[in-house]
């Protein structure tokens, strides 16, 4: 339904129109965004139940070494890789973003009555379920952002990624607290949060097939009216960046800042350490007790949730390059901490819950909404897919060398290692991100 015309406005020239739309739609997170943020909640409710307590399950339970849970460790980030790309080419050929989204959710709500038996053929069972999981994951990432992307406005696009990314905290937050009650209500009983964890996939599933109504990818607007119609429906469209308006849309991603994009991402992921492994590495040398491990993935979920709409909108003021950059930095300092030691043990697990936050919050958001910026919307769900599956390997290398450093040497040499090497990535990627933003920014037109 059109937004009635105000007398004021019946008279008004169209650039006039035009500008004052903008004025009311800037920085304005529609309702649709909020429907995939809360199926991404359910969704991560029941993944961080899993998640939270697999390092007590592998190194408790199943007696793992720490290179044995890298090799488990970089499974769990980096199989999704295998299959994002040509799922993400499949949504944008056929334009059935939500319907391949809910292929990747309900694999990962499978996998999930999988943990059920996966135990009993130890840690290779439990591999096979999880790479089930990450494909799932591979295979719903890149086309539910660009449904995220489809339905925001371009000064928005910041903002409702930190909306969705807050949202998804939220879902990270209370899966492992829901996961602690149910062992320390009863001890030993990982089959209870299994259990737990298929009821919100499922739910998850239910709210993408039910509510979720996204409009099809375009790359121009149709006019004032066109933009209030979807005003009116909750739903903001956003043209893309043309990047590669010129010829066959794949000659963006074989331009020269888009592969430096991807480039600086993956070196910054090769000197990444997962979480679980920190965490590990803290209770393995006394600063947790093993009981609490996925409290520390709750207080990280919660400086998340807080600070990702803030940091968002703070990328769209600021640009995304200083926002990117600090939240690297943080995790440059946290990784000197954890190895010179020269902390409390409370003020050593503060520090890596807080900066771990905000790391994720200045980052993972803001990389999406560069990339969506800067391609046309034929091609962005293929575009944030390959950002991401190189990504995913790197950080699935990344685990493995860390285990290997680990048992070579030392937990805090490995954070030291790690430290050095994304110190001196950073200033690599910098340059890759300035030369992507320029070129973004030399071909944005805003809704016609």
């Amino acid at each position: 339904m059109l937004r009635p015309m105000y007398p004021a406005e019946a008279g008004a020239r169209p650039e006039v129109l035009r500008a004052s739309l903008d004025a009311r739609v800037r920085g304005r997170v529609p309702r649709m965004v909020v429907l995939i943020g809360c199926v991404s909640l359910l969704t991560d409710v029941a993944a961080e139940m899993v998640a939270s307590v697999l390092p007590l399950y592998l190194f408790m339970v199943l007696r793992l070494s720490p290179l044995e849970y890298g090799w488990i460790d970089g499974l769990f980030n980096g199989s999704a890789a295998i299959v994002r790309v040509w799922f993400a080419h499949w949504a944008d050929r056929t334009q059935q973003h939500k319907r391949i989204a809910f292929l990747g959710y309900a694999m990962s709500a499978l996998s999930r009555v999988g943990l059920f038996v996966a135990g009993l053929g130890g840690w290779i069972s439990v591999a096979v379920v999880l790479l089930l999981d990450r494909i799932g994951k591979g295979i719903r990432t890149a086309p539910r952002d660009a449904m995220i992307a489809q339905c925001s406005s371009a000064p928005a696009l910041g903002a409702s990624f930190g909306v969705h990314r807050a949202m998804d905290a939220v879902g990270a937050l209370t899966g492992p607290l829901l996961a602690t009650g149910l062992l320390l209500a009863f001890p030993g009983r990982f089959d209870y949060v299994f259990a737990l964890s298929v009821f919100f996939a499922v739910a998850g599933l239910v709210v993408l097939a039910r509510w979720v109504k996204v409009p099809p990818a375009r790359d121009t607007a149709d006019g004032a009216a066109g933009a209030a119609a979807s005003e009116g429906a909750g739903v903001i469209s956003v043209r893309a960046a043309p990047i590669a308006a010129a010829g066959t849309p794949w000659r963006a991603l074989l331009r020269a800042p888009y592969l430096a994009l991807c480039g600086c991402c993956a070196l910054l992921a090769l000197f990444t350490v997962s979480d679980g492994m920190v965490y590990a590495g803290l209770q393995a040398r006394g600063r947790v007790e093993p009981a609490w491990l996925p409290m520390l993935f709750v207080a990280t979920a919660g400086v998340f949730m807080v600070a990702a709409m803030p940091i968002g909108r703070l990328a769209d003021r600021l640009g995304p390059m200083t926002v990117f950059a600090a939240g690297h930095l943080g995790l440059v300092a946290l990784y000197a901490l954890v190895s010179l030691d020269l902390l409390s043990a409370a003020a050593t697990v503060g520090a890596t819950v807080v900066l771990l936050g905000l790391y994720y919050a200045a980052t993972d958001g803001v990389v999406m909404a560069l990339v969506a910026r800067g391609l046309p919307a034929r091609i962005r769900t293929t575009g944030m897919a390959v950002v991401t599956s190189v990504v995913g390997l790197a950080r699935m290398a990344a685990s493995v060398v860390f285990g290997w450093c680990w048992t070579e040497w030392s937990h805090e040499v490995a954070m030291g290692v790690f430290a050095a090497g994304m110190a001196t990535s950073l200033l690599l990627a910098l340059l890759a991100i300035r030369a992507w933003s320029l070129a973004a920014a030399s071909t944005w037109e805003e809704p016609r």
